[in-house]
């Protein structure tokens, strides 16, 4: 009996995987085709079609999140998430194990900004999307990418980064960017840090959308402090260290709290 139940449970969670991403394909391109394009003729004005691109995202990720949860393809645990909505010019700083994690994080946000590539920012498909919430382009000239950052966090808009620049590969060794460093350094922005968790690991680089787990995996996200790189002094490193190694950037937990000094950014944007 026990059995019976276990296969039909990961019977109707493969169904309503599948659902999900269909439901992903089809109103993505909804937005993309119908609901963007309306706010870039409508809303006139580039400061209100941001906001207002910003708070469409932000709702409708939140609304898919719900729908996910409600056909018990997930849950989601969120501690902190009340600081990620009040936040105003940070750069947002979190791992990244699923495929899930931007859409999360973006769902937290209030007015949350992404570099995208090249590639969707010219995408038919996407570029009304992208251009409508002035997400930042990454057209291959670094000194504009982070000119464009800046003006993002000036404005008060947070900025998602992910320091391994794509999903965590189960197995191999992590390696991180040094952008989000030059850009703390450049800015003198506060870092937001966040943890992404999820138990047990589901849309993994490299998953395909129907290698679901055993059971229903349990999506975790704790937000943690924000570092005020001013306040510490450029050459001061906090006791929360794991280590100053560029080769292990100190991102991740410790005793519920995350490591980030200047004195470490410097090291890791050298």
């Amino acid at each position: 009996m026990r059995a019976m139940i276990g296969w039909l449970d990961r019977g109707w969670r493969l169904f309503a995987t599948g659902l999900s991403f269909l439901v992903f394909g089809i109103g993505g391109l909804a937005m993309a085709l119908v609901a963007f394009p309306l706010v870039n003729l409508v809303v006139r004005n580039a400061g209100g079609r941001q906001r207002f691109a910003q708070r469409l995202i932000r709702n409708t990720w939140k609304i898919y999140l719900r729908f996910m949860s409600g056909l018990g393809v997930l849950t989601l645990e969120v501690r902190g998430g009340e600081h990620l909505l009040s936040d105003r010019g940070t750069i947002v700083i979190a791992n990244h194990p699923t495929l899930l994690d931007i859409v999360i994080l973006m769902s937290l946000l209030g007015r949350a900004q992404c570099v995208v590539k090249e590639g969707v920012w010219r995408n038919p498909f996407m570029r009304s999307a992208v251009r409508a919430a002035n997400f930042v382009p990454n057209l291959s000239d670094a000194d504009a990418l982070l000119a464009a950052c800046q003006d993002a966090l000036s404005a008060g808009n947070n900025l998602i980064i992910f320091p391994e620049g794509t999903r965590t590969v189960p197995g191999r060794e992590r390696k991180y960017h040094r952008g989000f460093a030059h850009l703390a350094l450049r800015t003198g922005a506060p870092l937001r840090l966040v943890a992404l968790a999820c138990d047990p690991p589901t849309l993994l680089k490299g998953d395909r959308w129907y290698d679901i787990p055993s059971r229903r995996p349990h999506f975790r996200v704790q937000v943690l402090e924000k570092v005020h790189l001013p306040d510490m002094g450029l050459d001061t490193a906090t006791p929360l260290a794991v280590t100053c190694s560029p080769s292990f950037p100190p991102t991740w937990i410790r005793a519920g709290r995350f490591f980030c000094a200047s004195a470490w950014l410097k090291q890791w944007a050298a």
